[in-house]
This record gives C-alpha cells, sequence and structure tokens, in this order.
C-alpha cells in the first residue's frame, strides 16, 4: 500500500477504521502557469465505504510559497484544511478523534475566535493527547455511551489504580474537555447535537488528596538562612507577598514602583512563554514594605542584569534573555532548606534512569532523594506555591486579619476561595476553639471534672 503523507491513518483504496481528521499532503504539479502547490486528500465513497483519493486543491504557486512550510500555512489561511475534512466525512462515520483534532486545530491555537491562555492550552492538549486520544481516537463518536465512558473513568482513578491513578478533580477536567469537544463538534456541524454522551456522564465530586504544607513563620526564617541571596530574595518575596512563581518569574524592574511601595503585576513567565496575568484580579499590584525592597535592591546590586528591562530573576545561563526555571530552584534549593529547617525528611533510593555516558545513551543505576512530610507521608509537591498557602493561613488564623484583606494580598477573585483552597486551621487554633466552648460551659463551676 502506498501511504499519502500527512494523511492520519489511512491509505489508498482502504477503509478507515481509526482516525479520520486529514492535514492533506502538499505536491508540487507542473501546469501551463509554472509550478503550483496543491492539496492532495481522501474522501469517503458511501457505496462500498473505502476511502479514495480526490482531485487535489490548488494552494498557489510556488514562486509565492517557496517552501512546503509556507504553502502549508497558505492552506490553512484557505480554509482548506477545514474544508477537506468538512466534506471528506459522512456524519454516521465520525470518529471521537476526529472532532478531537478538529478542536485542536481551532480552539487551541492561537488564533482561536477566543484564545485560551496558554497554560489552557497546554493542559488541555496533553488531556487530549495523553490521555482521550488513546483510550477513544478510532471510536464512532455515534457509539460512545455514557456508561462507558463512566466506567473508563473509574478504571483510572485513584479509587482504582490507589497512588498510579487519577485524582477525581483531575477526571472531571477530563469530563469537561471531552464535552467541549462534543460541543465543537455540534457547533461546526460534524455530529448531530443529538449525540453528546457526556451530558449524563456522572463523575465523583472532586476531592484531591493533595493537602499543602503550611510553613510558620519560624521555619521559613530557617530556610533563608540555608539559601543564596538570590534564592532568599525570592522566599521572601514570595512569602510576604503570595505571588505566583509564574509571576515571579515574569517580573521585570520596571515593574518595581520605589515611589509608591508597590510591585506590579504585568505578566507571567510560564514554560518559557511571556503571558497575560491569570485573571482580572491577578493584575493588581502587590504590597512592598522597606524590608522586602531592601532585599530586591541588594539582589540588584549583585545580579549582572540590572536594567529596568531585564527579568529581576535573570537566568545566567541564557545570558539575562529568560528568567530562572522555577523546578530547579526548587529541587536544588528549596528541598534542601526544608530539610534543615526540620519541614521535611530525606532518604535516597537506587532507581533505574537513562545516562549519557560517552556519547551513548544506556541504563543504569542511580540514588536519587524522595522526600516525607512530618507524619512520614511522602512528599510529591512542594515549592514556592507552599508560601501562597502559608501567607493565608497565618494572616487568617493566627493574626485574624479581615478575610477581605487575604483575599485582596492573595489577589484572588472571592473570600470564598481564599478560605476554602489557601486556609488551613491548625491544631492550636482548634484547642483554643475548644477552650473558648469548655469555658464557657464550665463557667458557673471551673474545677468542676466529671
Amino acid at each position: 500500500m502506498i501511504r499519502l503523507g500527512g494523511i492520519r491513518g489511512c491509505r489508498i483504496g482502504e477503509t478507515m477504521a481509526d482516525t479520520r481528521y486529514q492535514e492533506g499532503s502538499l505536491k508540487q504539479f507542473k501546469t501551463k502557469q509554472g509550478l503550483v502547490w496543491k492539496l492532495r486528500y481522501f474522501a469517503y465513497r458511501v457505496p462500498d465505504g473505502k476511502w479514495t483519493e480526490q482531485t487535489p486543491l490548488l494552494v498557489g504557486a510556488v514562486s509565492d510559497f517557496p517552501t512546503e512550510r509556507r504553502a502549508r500555512a497558505e492552506a490553512v489561511r484557505l480554509g482548506l484544511i477545514e474544508q477537506i475534512n468538512r466534506t471528506s466525512v459522512p456524519v454516521n462515520k465520525v470518529t471521537f478523534g476526529f472532532v478531537a483534532r478538529d478542536y485542536i486545530r481551532i480552539n487551541l491555537s492561537d488564533d482561536a475566535i477566543k484564545p485560551k491562555a496558554s497554560t489552557t492550552r497546554y493542559t488541555e492538549g496533553l488531556i487530549i493527547n495523553n490521555h482521550l486520544l488513546p483510550r477513544w481516537d478510532g471510536v464512532l463518536v455515534s457509539e460512545m455511551k455514557t456508561l462507558a465512558i463512566e466506567k473508563w473513568l473509574k478504571s483510572v482513578s485513584v479509587d482504582t489504580l490507589g497512588e498510579k491513578g487519577q485524582e477525581w478533580d483531575s477526571l472531571t477536567k477530563w469530563r469537561r474537555v471531552m464535552n467541549d469537544i462534543f460541543l465543537h463538534g455540534h457547533k461546526h456541524d460534524l455530529i448531530p447535537e443529538s449525540c453528546n454522551p457526556m451530558l449524563k456522564v456522572d463523575v465523583k465530586a472532586s476531592s484531591s488528596g493533595y493537602v499543602p504544607i503550611i510553613l510558620t513563620p519560624s521555619e521559613t526564617y530557617v530556610m533563608l538562612s540555608a539559601l543564596p541571596l538570590l534564592q532568599q530574595t525570592m522566599t521572601v518575596l514570595d512569602a510576604a507577598t503570595g505571588i505566583r512563581y509564574s509571576e515571579i518569574a515574569g517580573l521585570q524592574w520596571k515593574d518595581v514602583d520605589w515611589e509608591n511601595d508597590c510591585i506590579h503585576i504585568e505578566r507571567r513567565w510560564i514554560r518559557g512563554n511571556v503571558d497575560a496575568p491569570k485573571t482580572l484580579a491577578s493584575k493588581a499590584p502587590v504590597a512592598m514594605t522597606k524590608l522586602l525592597a531592601a532585599y530586591l535592591l541588594a539582589w540588584r546590586k549583585e545580579t549582572m542584569y540590572g536594567k529596568d528591562t531585564d527579568w529581576i530573576f535573570a537566568s545566567s545561563r541564557t545570558k539575562g534573555k529568560t528568567p530562572r526555571v522555577g523546578n530547579m530552584l526548587v529541587r536544588s534549593y528549596l528541598y534542601p532548606a526544608a530539610v534543615k529547617a526540620g519541614v521535611l525528611t530525606t532518604t535516597n533510593i537506587k532507581v533505574m534512569r537513562t545516562i549519557r555516558k560517552k556519547g551513548k545513551k544506556e541504563k543504569a543505576e542511580v540514588e536519587v532523594p524522595i522526600y516525607f512530610d512530618k507524619t512520614g507521608k511522602r512528599v510529591k509537591r512542594f515549592g514556592f506555591h507552599q508560601f501562597r498557602h502559608s501567607l493565608s493561613s497565618f494572616l487568617t488564623t493566627k493574626k485574624k486579619v479581615d478575610p477581605k484583606t487575604a483575599q485582596t494580598a492573595l489577589r484572588q477573585s472571592s473570600v470564598e476561595f481564599t478560605l476554602n483552597k489557601y486556609t488551613q486551621t491548625d491544631n492550636h487554633e482548634l484547642l483554643a476553639a475548644q477552650n473558648l466552648m469548655l469555658n464557657a460551659i464550665f463557667k458557673p463551676a471551673p474545677q468542676a471534672v466529671q
């Protein structure tokens, strides 16, 4: 069989049992007007159920689009990719993979009508490519049933697979993305509106097992003593303001308003790209005390990148062109500092890893550290975000700051979200609350013990 490049899962003259989404194949053809690019594609033949190659569609002259990449961009601009997918697949032959790839092409692109945040595009892309397509790619949407989807979600959950399974809050996102894909199919007339098994898919209430580690001020102080000035400055900034690491990385010196004692949040740096702040509330400036300003000034004197347009925490590896990578800072500095402060304990285990030796990749046994919290539970998530949770808990439970102030400090959309998701009450507060009740009960006879 001859495979037609650029068309997924299809060969000339054979039925397509898996995915039916086409990207087409560009080829140069000689014409009286000279060389031109044309787009080759398949269409479904109803009488015998076979997929056959169709008359190629004209894209443009090779002289105007000298490279295949530019010709591909022109084919997209002309809407040819959409055209070959809209006309080549009958409704009763549409697979989930077909609709999902159309969703990716239109909804997860930079030029979407309503572009999603880069983090959302990244997350949805991972969910679709790593989880949804491996299971549902070649399944006809007309044959996807609510109960089968529910059973599948349950089979990959923590309830079934334990630690290796997916948390239900993650599966709730999977369900939402699948529903969005079906709605996309309705909107673009790929599938009938009566076809959406997701409407009745019920998932377990989202309840992540993740409990953030709340750092006390004294623990944070010990951690600071174990860090160099750069990491100290980042930690003080995060502990005092609660801003997200992507916002820390996105800071430039021009964002610091020394006269008005505040820092403006103008951008985020996430996965190698500059992005807008996460929400409208996130765009609010954060207060900057004299102590925090002193740390920033000290770091500005030491760094090689102190111009107004430089990143505050610029990477020396990229010669200041990008900020520093957060996960490397966490593993190399925050984890060891947390161990010194008694927040975490650690031990080494041996694992098999692929390493490069004399220019060749090979499997080798290496030692890697793993970490545990004070209760002995293994810690899988620890980083700058702990300071955000710690700030909220300290302000509301320890210092009894008005919850609205805590919400504003963290630049979150509602007080309820701040209290429910970012605030934890420790045992000291619970004991104090219990004593209040018992003191009230036994006020007539303080020494009475039954």
